[in-house]
């Protein structure tokens, strides 16, 4: 697990980034809480796929759009959080069944935090040490400033 913060001075340029272009269209998003003056909850959960034994979750690239007229259309937001699952987690890992990237937004601060799921049970960490370093290597290749939390 990784946990990495964004320098202050950066936030309100990738917040824009985040809601109005593409870089994130690579993950489904598993839910969205956005906290204005109300609480405002998405769940990215498919309803056509309930009935299924397997979950299909939206893409960020569906919803970015209705998440960018909430905080447009609000005053200010107080959080928000964004549970981010990679699209292909195979691609990062043979053995990961899912791989995901949490966002928490507050106070003008952005936060993130990765999390793994295997698909055969390992003691190994190269799942968590493959997706770590994609997860790093993304954000440079997104020129998106970030460092480890203390």
């Amino acid at each position: 697990m990784l946990a990495l913060a964004m320098e202050e001075s950066a936030v309100k340029d990738f917040m824009g980034k985040l809601l109005r272009e593409g870089i994130f269209n690579c993950f489904d998003v598993h839910n969205i809480e956005i906290v204005t003056t109300t609480r405002i909850s998405i769940d990215g959960i498919l309803i056509e796929n309930e009935t299924e034994n397997r979950v299909r979750l939206s893409s960020w690239e569906a919803l970015r759009p209705i998440v960018y007229t909430i905080v447009k259309a609000s005053s200010k937001p107080k959080s928000i959080k964004i549970v981010f699952f990679h699209q292909e987690p195979q691609s990062i890992h043979n053995n990961a069944k899912a791989v995901s990237l949490i966002m928490n937004y507050e106070s003008d601060n952005i936060t993130f935090t990765t999390a793994t799921s295997q698909k055969e049970f390992a003691l190994d960490k190269s799942l968590d040490l493959a997706w770590d370093e994609w997860v790093r290597g993304f954000f440079s290749q997104k020129g998106i400033p970030i460092h480890d939390r203390l």
